[in-house]
């Protein structure tokens, strides 16, 4: 299963010479633009297409400009490489992360350029980006088989788990290799995770012992010490989510070994939800669905995917913790975008509407809290019943703030409440289920896999299980 595995994780020789065309021709672009504009720059191409570790169907490339120190700081560098992504490609999308760079399309390619310093081994980090080219030189000389970091890509992709950004908090292509080059094989990583226990740390060129890294990384359930930076930790976006969902899916494929691990990763599962299929499971489950849509993002710019996908999550944890707050007791609240103009959140409530009465908790009897408490209190429009002592505290009988989700949702995202990078850009709409229709296909599909939460991998494991018994 693992040779067909390995055939179908391997680029064609068709895609190959079409990458090699569309990079040659893109860098040729960025040297002619950095000769033209007569900048001091060096044109270096980074990432899975250099080092044969990506997968098919993978149109992505990396082209770092590698800049002299002392051309001047990040924002200089952002507008250097504006300069040349015009100059080369016409149109291009500005984007950050910790540091700018810009995104330009070619041949159906999405291509990230991305401006550093030029830095020796040895020599001290400026920016986040800098080691880059020293990851791909580090792993040019010691990985001996792609294919292997294929297999565990494609397998963490199957599983949602791929990608160090925010939208997904897993594993980096750079950390896959590294696994790859430590273990040495894809199945020696699957058996080495299936029995990892955080924290766990992995120092493939013994930079640091794993005291001096415990104090060093005392967050995270592994680290994973950069062989070109050893105060790094490559696994730093890795969340204890997806840690423990890697451990389970290499238990499951190493009792139940299945093709279907690899190939969800390039042939996903095609999934249309209606909204009357969403209303219905939360009939039959008893529970609320509240949505709020900020629609017309890329007006008058447009946003990145990583800010996009940053906002998203933010909101998502704003409206959790708000709901939660006010008594509405969300069984979930996630957040999503399409990565051009719309960000949707969501959460599950057991109810839309609570009572108008809600009991709160005051401080301890004889605390210096106690006098604000019923100053606060005793009087006030709001209460309902008492200030009153109830073993060793007080508490009040008072009018609920807000008594409908959906209300509170449209006061949440109000004015300064709303992040300033989509205040004045937004345009708001609250839904709950019954108007679910008017959402887009992408969001209805993320509401559904978060209501059911179907993951393959544990189904496979328990068949596995069932044949152990």
């Amino acid at each position: 299963m693992l040779e067909q595995a390995r055939r179908l994780v391997s680029p064609s020789e068709e895609e190959r010479k079409k990458l090699e065309h569309v990079l040659e021709e893109a860098v040729g672009r960025v040297r002619r633009a950095i000769h033209e504009l007569g900048f001091d720059a060096e044109v270096v191409p980074v990432g899975s297409a250099v080092r044969d570790t990506w997968l098919p169907g993978n149109y992505e490339l990396d082209i770092f400009v590698l800049f002299p120190k002392e051309v001047g700081d990040k924002e200089v560098l952002g507008d250097l490489i504006r300069e040349i992504a015009s100059k080369a490609f016409g149109k291009y999308i500005q984007n950050y992360a910790e540091h700018p760079y810009v995104m330009v399309k070619l041949e159906g390619f999405d291509i990230d350029l991305v401006p550093a310093y030029r830095i020796g081994k040895g020599e001290r980090i400026v920016s986040s980006v800098d080691r880059t080219p020293l990851h791909n030189s580090y792993v040019k000389s010691k990985l001996r088989s792609p294919t292997e970091v294929r297999l565990l890509k494609a397998f963490l992709k199957s599983i949602g788990a791929y990608g160090a950004e925010e939208k997904v908090g897993g594993f980096s292509g750079y950390l896959c290799e590294i696994l790859i080059i430590y273990y040495g094989s894809f199945i020696r990583v699957l058996e080495a995770a299936e029995g990892w226990h955080p924290p766990v740390y992995i120092d493939p060129e013994d930079h640091l012992g794993e005291e001096y890294a415990s104090v060093l990384f005392p967050k995270g359930p592994l680290v994973v010490i950069d062989p070109v930076d050893p105060k790094r930790n490559v696994a730093a976006a890795l969340t204890l989510t997806q840690f423990n969902r890697f451990r389970v899916a290499a238990r499951a494929f190493l009792m139940n070994p299945s093709i279907e691990f690899f190939e969800r990763a390039l042939r996903p599962p095609k999934v249309r939800i209606k909204s009357s299929v969403v209303e219905e499971e939360l009939r039959r489950r008893g529970t609320h669905l509240v949505v709020v849509e900020f629609s017309k993002l890329n007006e008058p710019d447009q946003l990145s995917r990583e800010l996009l996908w940053s906002q998203a999550k933010k909101l998502g944890r704003i409206f959790e913790d708000e709901l939660r707050k006010h008594g509405f007791e969300p069984i979930w609240s996630s957040g999503w975008t399409d990565e051009s103009s719309t960000i949707v959140i969501a959460a599950e409530v057991p109810h839309l509407l609570l009572p108008a009465l809600e009991r709160r908790e005051g401080p301890p009897v004889g605390m210096k809290e106690e006098d604000n408490f019923l100053l606060k209190y005793v009087g006030s429009e709001v209460t309902l019943g008492g200030p009153f002592v109830r073993e060793d505290r007080w508490y009040v009988f008072r009018r609920r703030k807000y008594r409908e989700a959906s209300l509170l949702a449209s006061e949440v995202f109000r004015g300064q409440r709303l992040p300033s990078i989509l205040r004045g850009r937004a345009k708001i709409r609250v839904l709950t289920e019954g108007e679910l229709a008017s959402l887009g296909q992408w969001a209805l599909n993320e509401i559904w896999k978060e209501l059911k939460k179907d993951e393959f991998f544990v189904r496979l494991l328990v068949e596995g299980l069932r044949r152990e018994q």
